[in-house]
């Protein structure tokens, strides 16, 4: 039997592409081939700086889901990019526009392609609201949008030309209730239909998996970092917190960093923090399994799906609690803790370490939290009845 057909349209697609957004279009779009044939718009990009054309253009299957690459016409210019974003803070709303096409990918055959092709879709699902693709795309009108604007209370959500994305779409999907609570709180947009969640976590089993060979020795003696190594997630405070924590509790405890770092990016190198490199999929599930915790220290963040996969595999989080959406996963789990400034840090890492019956705790209710709320068939499940809410007779 013929399925009916959705689409998904995002800035960056594919098995080697890490970013958040990227990732969540990835792992939803695989798992709702169960239900539909899925068709994925993108563009040729790897890289967000400077979206130079990295994949072929045209069409290629990706685990059972069809990718169109479009290429990018062309890539950002940093210093016109710095330049508008300077007249824009400065309330040139003129600028805006000009700003939004520069940000990227700009890629206008991809929205000429699906301006021309959405009614064969149920729905046409546009991610993150910041890119180019879901900006102009949305902007398309299309009654059977569903946007998925990935938001976060930041400076740029409030210029007009993001604003306006918020009343176009037929439907939302939050990625957490702080999101939604969040978005409700700018925009008079509680009457559009919308669901909250759109990615499921895989439960492991119960397997011990081994750590590799290099990192043996420092079994359950370490706590995780995993994730872009960048200003933007923090990782400089962190840096200098578990530096500031070995020096006043000193002990064989390690930070295993496990992610990229950011060209440019200032490191503090140190003896107790463990940078891995790559890893392989497989090498980070161990990773993760053997740490004592998880440390997230992001301010902006839509949805940490980090924090999700080290509760799945039974281990803590100690997140930061500027971020509203981490600290409210946090507080709804009762799996981990929660600081705001170095001693808070100490505070909370020495309490999860020492107490043994509320870090077992932690550990059982972070699992019972995802499984019960992040399970892949409740996901599908929500999504496709929202498809169904809005799909195009």
């Amino acid at each position: 039997m013929k399925k009916d057909r959705i689409a998904f349209v995002v800035q960056r697609y594919g098995n080697e592409i890490n970013g958040g957004s990227e990732y969540e279009c990835r792992v939803l779009a695989e798992h709702m081939t169960q239900l539909y044939d899925v068709d994925v718009f993108t563009s040729c990009a790897m890289d967000y700086l400077p979206w130079d054309n990295y994949f072929n253009e045209g069409i290629e299957i990706i685990n059972g889901v069809n990718v169109y690459r479009f290429q990018v016409e062309r890539t950002r210019d940093d210093i016109k990019f710095l330049e508008l974003t300077d007249r824009i803070k400065s309330g040139d709303t003129a600028a805006e526009v000009e700003w939004q096409d520069e940000i990227g990918p700009y890629c206008p055959e991809l929205i000429k392609c699906i301006s021309e092709k959405w009614r064969e879709y149920k729905a046409v699902i546009f991610m993150t609201y910041l890119y180019y693709t879901a900006a102009r795309g949305i902007g398309l009108g299309l009654p059977n949008a569903i946007f998925v604007p990935t938001a976060h209370d930041e400076s740029y959500i409030y210029l007009s030309v993001c604003r306006k994305l918020f009343h176009i779409p037929g439907a939302f999907i939050y990625n957490s209730d702080e999101e939604r609570d969040f978005l409700y709180s700018q925009f008079n947009i509680k009457n559009i239909p919308s669901i909250t969640d759109c990615v499921g976590i895989d439960i492991p089993d119960n397997k011990k998996r081994f750590l590799p060979e290099k990192y043996n020795e420092f079994a359950e003696k370490y706590i995780l970092y995993a994730g872009r190594v960048s200003n933007g997630k923090k990782f400089r405070e962190l840096n200098k917190f578990f530096i500031e924590y070995k020096y006043r509790n000193p002990s064989d405890l390690k930070l295993l960093v496990v992610g990229k770092i950011d060209e440019g990016m200032k490191i503090t190198y140190s003896k107790d923090i463990i940078f891995t490199g790559f890893v392989t999929d497989n090498e980070r599930d161990a990773i993760m399994q053997n740490a004592l915790l998880l440390v997230n220290p992001s301010m902006y963040e839509s949805l940490s799906l980090v924090i999700l996969e080290s509760m799945a595999v039974k281990r803590p989080v100690l997140i930061n609690g500027r971020c509203d959406v981490m600290k409210g996963q946090c507080i709804r789990s009762n799996a981990g803790l929660y600081y705001t400034n170095y001693f808070e840090f100490e505070g909370a890492l020495n309490y999860m370490l020492t107490n043994k019956e509320a870090y077992k705790q932690m550990c059982e209710n972070g699992y019972s939290y995802v499984k019960e709320r992040y399970s892949w068939e409740r996901i599908v499940k929500n999504v496709s009845e929202l498809i169904e809410k809005i799909a195009v007779p």
